[in-house]
């Protein structure tokens, strides 16, 4: 599928790293991090495919062993419980981020709502920012919109 195309990212600054693989499916996801693992520890883990239950194999999350995922999902699209389950049973995830929250389903379905830019259907278009600073050492995760911010210490060098 097209799906396969995807541009895979990961963005490196003084330390701090970010990985992004597009709409990638479990199958092309598992060819990154096995049998040889070509990508390392990440910081913050953009979740693939809109979480989708096609994406987000447990094996590129144990591998990756983000601190942060962010989620860019919709109210009716992606966010899927099975990789909302994934993410969750991802040991070293402290803090899980979603653009929309999730209108299908109950809470199972979310995370805490601080850590959602878009609460309701019609939504304001808030985003969802990280900042590193100039030395590497720390990250800052905010929802502008919100006045949320959380800063984290770069763990994956």
């Amino acid at each position: 599928t097209q799906n396969a195309n995807s541009a895979v990212l990961l963005l490196s600054y003084n330390g701090f790293k970010f990985f992004d693989a597009g709409d990638l499916t479990w199958n092309i996801e598992g060819d990154l991090v096995c049998p040889f693992d070509h990508v390392g520890t990440v910081d913050v883990y953009q979740v693939d495919h809109h979480g989708v239950n096609l994406s987000s194999n447990p094996v590129l999350l144990r591998t990756l062993s983000p601190t942060v995922s962010v989620m860019d999902n919709g109210p009716h699209k992606g966010g899927a419980l099975e990789t909302l389950q994934h993410l969750r049973a991802t040991a070293s995830i402290k803090t899980m981020y979603q653009l929309h929250r999730d209108l299908r389903g109950a809470n199972e379905y979310n995370t805490d709502d601080k850590y959602i830019a878009n609460l309701k259907e019609h939504c304001a278009a808030n985003y969802i920012k990280c900042s590193v600073d100039t030395d590497g050492k720390h990250y800052t995760m905010s929802i502008p919109a919100k006045g949320f911010s959380q800063t984290y210490e770069v763990t994956h060098k």
